[in-house]
């Protein structure tokens, strides 16, 4: 077998493992639920991947004894809980794959500046030194 056919092979062979890494990770991404309850069990919020919602419960009468802002803050602050829970499982699924220095807690919560990780100005002809001319 030639050498460029050996190459081409490996070449394969890594795409076709890197697309199946990228669809088991897809997979593990859909499956991230998590749970957060808030003091006294007033209530338990289930978030999944992306931030939605999934399930809201009340799993003691302590809810009855609220005022309806006091209750309300409560319910929003444990959805928030759950929120931040299902970022850094995200971040920790992601951050493997993800370029050195990118904080993927970051990157989840929207908290990146996009210009940390790219150049404020395109790459020109003359600031990586190479050449318009094909082949070099």
């Amino acid at each position: 077998m030639s050498s460029h056919a050996e190459q081409m092979e490996q070449l394969a062979a890594q795409y076709h493992n890197q697309m199946a890494e990228l669809q088991e990770l897809q997979r593990s991404m859909r499956e991230i639920s998590c749970t957060a309850i808030a003091p006294r069990k007033v209530v338990s919020v289930t978030v999944a991947y992306g931030g939605v919602v999934k399930d809201v419960t009340f799993p003691s009468s302590a809810y009855k004894r609220m005022a309806p802002a006091e209750l309300s803050a409560a319910v929003m602050n444990t959805i928030a809980d759950a929120q931040q829970q299902v970022i850094r499982e995200s971040a920790a699924l992601m951050a493997p794959t993800l370029p050195p220095g990118v904080d993927a807690v970051k990157l989840f919560s929207g908290e990146l500046d996009v210009h940390s990780i790219v150049p404020s100005e395109p790459m020109t002809r003359d600031s990586w030194g190479g050449s318009t001319r094909m082949g070099g």
